[in-house]
């Protein structure tokens, strides 16, 4: 807070961008040199200087100056860490599986049903004319097949008895 405080009051508004990231720079360089010396005295190897470090510097300058902001007046150091494995194993029973399993299969197959089986309608309207009926026979179908008229007209000669006389477009 004192050094934003120092550059608002002594550097002019129009260089106080360039002046911050001046600073940055200085401090990121300055804790680099920290870190370094710190990991050679734990016997660490040094730190690459590459675009993933900067990046770490920068949020070390960062945090840093937040930290002041940080309510609780204490500062936690993680000194030890020992990983613990550990495997957990659940026995259960589950009276319907079963069903699941069955209803699984059937969901599976009715989805493969879909992609092979064409849904088709057809619609038969019949009229009175005069001691009979008139049947106008209509279908349609969901998939675009050459089949489709020949198809027609073989339902049509099979429910009416006679080959259709009218279009057979679908």
């Amino acid at each position: 807070q004192a050094v934003s405080q120092f550059i608002e009051a002594n550097v002019p508004e129009q260089e106080r961008e360039r002046a911050g990231e001046v600073l940055v720079r200085i401090l990121n360089g300055a804790l680099f040199e920290l870190a370094q010396l710190t990991r050679a005295q734990a016997g660490l190897a040094p730190m690459p200087l590459d675009d993933r470090t900067r990046a770490y510097m920068t949020q070390t300058v960062l945090s840093l100056s937040d930290a002041q902001a940080y309510p609780a007046p204490v500062a936690l150091e993680l000194v030890n860490f020992k990983q613990v494995q550990a495997s957990v194993f659940q026995v259960a029973r589950a009276p319907g599986k079963n069903v699941v399993y069955l209803g699984c299969a059937l969901l599976i197959l009715g989805v493969f049903a879909m992609l092979y089986v064409r849904d088709r309608r057809l619609w038969v309207w019949l009229t009175p004319e005069g001691g009979g009926a008139h049947a106008t026979m209509a279908m349609s179908t969901n998939r675009k097949v050459l089949d489709n008229g020949r198809e027609f007209a073989q339902l049509t000669t099979q429910v009416l008895g006679s080959p259709p006389s009218g279009g057979t477009s679908t």
